[in-house]
């Protein structure tokens, strides 16, 4: 039997209280977020780079993602709190009805290790804007990113409101033995189905975000030295290491040969001819990463 690692009733009694149902509560929030934001750009920086070797506009790429999501539901919080009027069946005039948008109570965020700040951050920011409480669960695998923002949020927010737990494999399987009331996860098909196993035990509803396939298709008539620079960069900005960066490309017989050349001097142009030597150009996570896409290339 798993060992309780945190007491989430709190939490989760908040919501049921109703203490974060009000407009004031949620923008209090989101402005404790904004704060976070600030006071940890030029860290996290480093910690992107750290543990991803993140040049600076990558990493600043994580955090705008953040900062637009921020401004979004800061803009649109009263029109999503405010009821929406409903229909009713004739047979119950002179009835009105409306659907009211409600807290739904504590909810889990477990991140993944290609964008572990932005990808952690702007689940938060919608379920705070929801009004529900939250426990992120960074990666493991970005060490020095989950440490820092588990400072930040220790020093931004209460621990009834946002909680911040570390931790590999095992800590992620006693987390979802709790009773959270959402499961938000990030991630790959192999552990996103383990996540939803262990919710549907408890009939927690989940939100999975697995990637996906994503080709390109190259037809006679393209620009090529666009199309080149344009898949050059989806494929390699952070190291490839994006879900929706592009897997293949389908590409005519007639410019095959002329897009493999495009692309080859776009790649040339944004990195150098050795871009192990270039600081513009991210590194994988880990050593078991790159063995894993070195046996791709050999199978």
């Amino acid at each position: 039997m798993a060992v309780q690692i945190l007491d989430i009733a709190p939490m989760r009694l908040l919501v049921q209280q109703g203490h974060s149902r009000s407009y004031a509560w949620r923008l209090d929030q989101l402005q404790r977020l904004r704060k976070l934001l600030l006071a940890i750009e030029k860290p996290l920086l480093a910690a992107l780079a750290a543990d991803l070797g993140k040049p600076a506009l990558e990493g600043y790429l994580e955090i705008s993602g953040v900062r637009a999501e921020l401004n979004l539901a800061q803009r649109e919080l009263r029109n999503w709190m405010a009821p929406k009027p409903a229909a009713v069946p004739y047979v119950h005039l002179p009835a009105q009805a409306w659907v009211q948008p409600e807290p739904l109570g504590c909810v889990l965020v477990l991140g993944p290790w290609n964008y572990p700040f932005m990808l952690l951050f702007k689940p938060l920011v919608a379920a705070l804007a929801a009004g529900n409480t939250a426990v992120l669960k960074p990666s493991e695998q970005t060490a020095q990113v989950a440490a820092l923002l588990a400072e930040a949020v220790a020093n931004h927010f209460d621990p009834s409101v946002v909680a911040l737990v570390q931790g590999g494999a095992s800590t992620a399987q006693e987390l979802l033995q709790l009773p959270f009331d959402h499961i938000f996860f990030t991630g790959g098909a192999k552990i996103g189905r383990q996540v939803m196993l262990a919710a549907a035990t408890q009939l927690i509803p989940v939100t999975l975000e697995l990637g996906g396939k994503n080709p390109c298709i190259v037809l006679d008539d393209a620009n090529l030295e666009i199309t080149a620079r344009r898949i050059a960069w989806g494929k390699f900005f952070n190291a490839g290491q994006t879900c929706v960066a592009p897997d293949y490309v389908l590409a005519t017989a007639g410019i095959r040969k002329r897009l493999e050349a495009a692309i080859k001097a776009e790649v040339e142009s944004f990195f150098g001819s050795d871009p192990s030597l270039s600081a513009s150009y991210g590194r994988l996570v880990n050593q078991a990463q790159f063995d894993r896409l070195e046996a791709l290339l050999e199978g």
